[in-house]
């Protein structure tokens, strides 16, 4: 008797799962997403802060380039004078002391 009665509620089970799938899928999904959602938003502001540092470092460098190539520069003297290798590494040089 157990087990016509096991058998019962395996198809009534089987019947249920098929009849109310969408029932059962919707709402793993909506939960899925929702659960997501700080998760998604922490990466987004990563992503911006990250975004945000590689723009600041770039003008930083840009900055110091200028620095580096005015007119009362090393680099430049160098350069003027003729010595192309020579202005490179006082380029480099200033590049790396800032």
């Amino acid at each position: 008797m157990f087990k016509t009665n096991n058998f019962f509620v395996i198809s009534n089970l089987k019947i249920y799962l098929k009849r109310y799938k969408s029932a059962l899928i919707y709402p793993f999904i909506i939960g899925l997403l929702m659960g997501s959602i700080p998760f998604i938003y922490k990466s987004k502001e990563d992503f911006r802060v990250k975004q945000l540092i590689q723009e600041q470092r770039k003008m930083q460098i840009q900055n110091q380039e200028k620095i580096c190539k005015q007119d009362n520069s090393d680099y430049k003297k160098f350069l003027n004078l003729g010595f192309p290798k020579t202005a490179i590494e006082k380029f480099n040089l200033c590049m790396e002391a800032k």
